[in-house]
């Protein structure tokens, strides 16, 4: 592992456990506090720049609202966030560019797409 992606693990570790929320799988909607986008694009805003440039998108994907972050090299993990903050999955990227296989069918069944911010340095 090179030393950029130690350092995005262990700043999505930190993140994803940074904040409780009722469990993504549950029916009822998750009750968070505050809003986990301009969180996420905050701490993007500080992270040095990507190329290509990150990205958050808003889904809707199994009935939730979701965020993927993309950007950097194709071999980077783009993740896929609930509106609390917990990483679902991996939802494309790693060695074999198709994510940690824990959404497959993210790519088929995610509607909705709406580009929340890009990076404009």
């Amino acid at each position: 592992m090179n030393r950029v992606s130690i350092h995005l693990l262990s700043w999505l570790l930190l993140l994803g456990g940074a904040t409780s929320c009722s469990s993504y799988l549950e029916d009822a909607a998750p009750t968070c506090p505050g809003d986990f986008s301009a969180t996420l694009t905050e701490q993007l805003r500080q992270k040095p720049k990507q190329t290509p440039a990150a990205e958050i998108t808003q889904y809707t994907y199994q009935n939730r609202t979701v965020y993927l972050v993309t950007g950097g090299p194709a071999t980077n993990y783009s993740y896929l966030f609930d509106t609390c903050g917990n990483v679902i999955c991996a939802a494309a990227g790693g060695p074999a560019n198709n994510g940690d296989g824990r959404c497959s069918d993210f790519t088929a069944t995610a509607t909705n797409p709406v580009l929340i911010w890009r990076d404009p340095r």
